[in-house]
């Protein structure tokens, strides 16, 4: 299975999405579910011109793709019109496209053309499938924070401190390094895991789940064999646990059993 279904989060898709851009990463030709944000049943990518995003299918079900509202639908080509079946509807001015496979076990690739841009899919049919697709679209929203320095709303403040830094009146993207990997211990439940680290060279950022119930205490591991580790203080801000320093080797910890390790991802590591 290629993504888990996090339990069903009372929050919308608003400029939250943006925290877990793909602004911060380094632009890919395909995209996979493992490089998107996921909450409840939605997918979300952000979207790049010229970037193929992987949807998977399953016979019986229909996959809704999102588009940006307000565009306008012109048409979507398939490389296999045969074994697919593909709808859309307009709803309050957002424009959804369905696609449901008649075949299982099968790939096409699709391109959804609209007035403002186009979306390039590879579609797989497969025992598993993504109940919605949408997309974010972080150029929107850096565009917007260049113009103004009027906040919207805490979580838009949030996203200003920690990944932009103002030089002459605007706001510019801090130089972030995203390349970090978290491996969680048997049975922690999926609420109290980290979605995203990141750091700014000073200070790491560490991003939870906007409906976690505990707070966990955060080490520095300074020996793995032999266990050692050293308390960090951390502050919490939305979010994010922020720590005053940036980490080799990090762990939150619930429990003995239940934790966390964080670590830098190196050149050649997959995750």
């Amino acid at each position: 299975m290629k993504y888990k279904l996090i339990k069903t989060l009372l929050i919308a898709l608003s400029i939250n999405s943006l925290i877990y851009s793909a602004a911060f990463a380094e632009l890919k030709a395909v995209y996979t579910t493992d490089d998107a944000y996921v909450i409840a049943s939605n997918v979300s990518y952000d979207y790049h011109e010229g970037c193929l995003y992987s949807v998977n299918t399953q016979i019986g079900y229909a996959t809704d793709i999102e588009l940006h509202p307000g565009e306008k639908l012109i048409g979507v080509i398939s490389g296999d019109t045969k074994q697919w079946a593909i709808d859309n509807a307009t709803v309050g001015g957002t424009t959804h496209v369905y696609v449901k496979p008649l075949v299982s076990d099968i790939t096409t690739d699709m391109v959804i053309n609209t007035d403002k841009r186009s979306y390039r899919l590879l579609v797989t049919s497969t025992d598993t499938y993504n109940p919605l697709i949408t997309f974010t679209f972080s150029e929107e929203m850096y565009a917007k924070l260049a113009k103004t320095t009027v906040y919207r709303d805490r979580a838009e403040k949030d996203f200003l401190d920690i990944f932009t830094e103002q030089k002459d009146g605007q706001f510019i993207q801090k130089d972030i390094n995203y390349k970090y990997t978290i491996k969680a211990s048997e049975n922690l439940d999926p609420d109290l895991c980290p979605i995203r680290t990141i750091d700014d060279k000073t200070r790491t950022y560490i991003q939870m789940p906007v409906n976690r119930y505990d707070l966990p205490v955060l080490y520095n591991v300074d020996d793995t064999a032999k266990n050692k580790l050293t308390l960090v203080n951390y502050r919490v801000k939305g979010q994010y646990f922020i720590a005053d320093r940036v980490f080799k080797h990090a762990r939150l910890q619930y429990s003995t059993k239940l934790f966390v390790d964080i670590r830098p991802r190196k050149d050649g590591d997959t995750e």
